[in-house]
């Protein structure tokens, strides 16, 4: 039997990749790594298919002009733009 791994439309280099049994891992993936993954294996008699989609997920990035808007004796208001939310929004 052989089996196929693709990232989008292109195969990336093999050490990325393991199989161990009916495990596929792909390994050092970042933020740009991400979209749709397939995986086909087949056999003279038979194949499958299956599609996922691959999502890294990390901490958000730092927050960006942070400006104190007002300062009281027991409150402070702020204002920022956020960072990246890297699949990790702060709500």
């Amino acid at each position: 039997g052989s089996r196929e791994g693709f990232w989008g439309s292109l195969t990336p280099p093999v050490r990325r990749f393991s199989v161990a049994g009916d495990s596929l891992t792909v390994a050092g993936v970042d933020y740009g790594d991400q979209g749709r993954f397939r995986c086909r294996a087949w056999t003279p008699l038979d194949a499958a298919e299956a599609e996922a989609e691959l999502r890294v997920v990390g901490r958000p990035g730092p927050v960006r002009d942070l400006q104190v808007l007002e300062l009281g004796e027991r409150r402070v208001r702020l204002s920022w733009t956020p960072g990246e939310e890297h699949n990790s929004p702060v709500e």
